[in-house]
């Protein structure tokens, strides 16, 4: 259902369903309130979402979810920012997006050694997270998960806009490749999966012929994986801020984060339009929105992927 979340101006509902796939490996986060929270102690509303995709079964995403917000609140960029009178805080976001990378790459470092642990060196997952601090939207993510935002046209007024707010991480985009290449991997279009650029790590035949199990991935920054981050699998994610309530972001309803399988079929501006009449009939906008693609899925016989959606809805 969508709840509403006390002292805040938002509501969030979320919803995931297994697909046409053997196992659910997505996984999400929702903390409806950190504002209290002894190491931040601010006075404005504070939350953090998280969707969570995972690659080689569910141990990456299963344990990322659970890692994520307390290594977000032991950085010290938060921290500092919590310490900050509220008229410097505008000052000083730059410390709210360091605090997102603090918590990507302390995230991963944790996963890595669970990983080492319970020999899960395969197990990797794309991430899309954001927290609402006050009137603004900290945007972070790795991997082909979205988040989509849906504002109203303020030339138009009464239409919604539809906004992606991340691009894919893709292994053949220059960035990623260049990065691939320089740290000794590949990239390499696969004839079997309807030719779509994967990393690989080093030589991939000829480690494959040395006995070993190499990994590919479609997506070329994520939590996890062992074996391609030294061929240039990045933990860096990419952050943005977003200030609500200002141009061009003055009316912002909804914020949607889900996993591929939704974006597989809907676009931004359809997600909007479909949580918004979802939100008018006073239903679950990310039930809606994930049982919309399994019946597109069905009627076009296709086999449907982990679906997971969470909306957040803005007064």
């Amino acid at each position: 259902p969508l709840i509403r979340c006390p002292g805040s101006n938002f509501s969030v509902s979320a919803y995931q369903n297994i697909g046409d796939r053997k196992t659910q490996e997505d996984r999400f986060t929702v903390v409806p309130t950190l504002a209290s929270h002894p190491s931040l102690g601010l006075d404005v509303q504070c939350a953090f979402f998280g969707v969570f995709d995972g690659t080689v079964g569910d141990f990456a995403s299963d344990n990322v979810k659970d890692i994520v917000v307390p290594k977000l609140l032991e950085s010290p960029s938060l921290k500092a920012y919590g310490q900050l009178p509220p008229a410097l805080r505008a000052q000083e976001q730059h410390l709210l997006e360091a605090a997102f990378r603090d918590m990507y790459r302390a995230s991963d470092e944790a996963l890595l050694a669970q990983c080492a642990r319970y020999t899960q060196h395969y197990a990797t997952c794309t991430s899309v997270t954001v927290m609402v601090v006050g009137d603004l939207l900290v945007i972070g993510h790795l991997g082909d998960s979205r988040i989509v935002l849906a504002k109203e046209d303020e030339s138009n007024p009464g239409r919604l806009i539809g906004e992606q707010l991340t691009e894919d991480h893709k292994p053949d985009t220059f960035e990623e490749r260049q990065r691939i290449e320089q740290c000794g991997g590949m990239v390499e279009r696969l004839q079997n999966h309807s030719n779509k650029p994967f990393i690989r790590g080093g030589d991939f035949m000829m480690r494959k012929a040395l006995g070993e199990q190499p990994m590919q991935l479609q997506y070329s920054r994520a939590f996890g994986a062992k074996d391609l981050k030294i061929f240039g699998l990045s933990n860096v994610p990419d952050v943005r801020i977003i200030k609500m309530g200002a141009s061009p972001y003055r009316n912002v309803r909804f914020v949607i984060l889900a996993s591929d399988g939704l974006w597989d079929v809907l676009s931004a501006q359809q997600a909007a339009q479909i949580a918004s009449q979802a939100a008018a009939d006073m239903k679950n906008p990310s039930e809606v929105l994930v049982q919309y693609v399994l019946a597109e899925q069905a009627r076009g016989r296709a086999r449907a992927d982990n679906i997971t959606a969470v909306c957040i809805q803005f007064d």
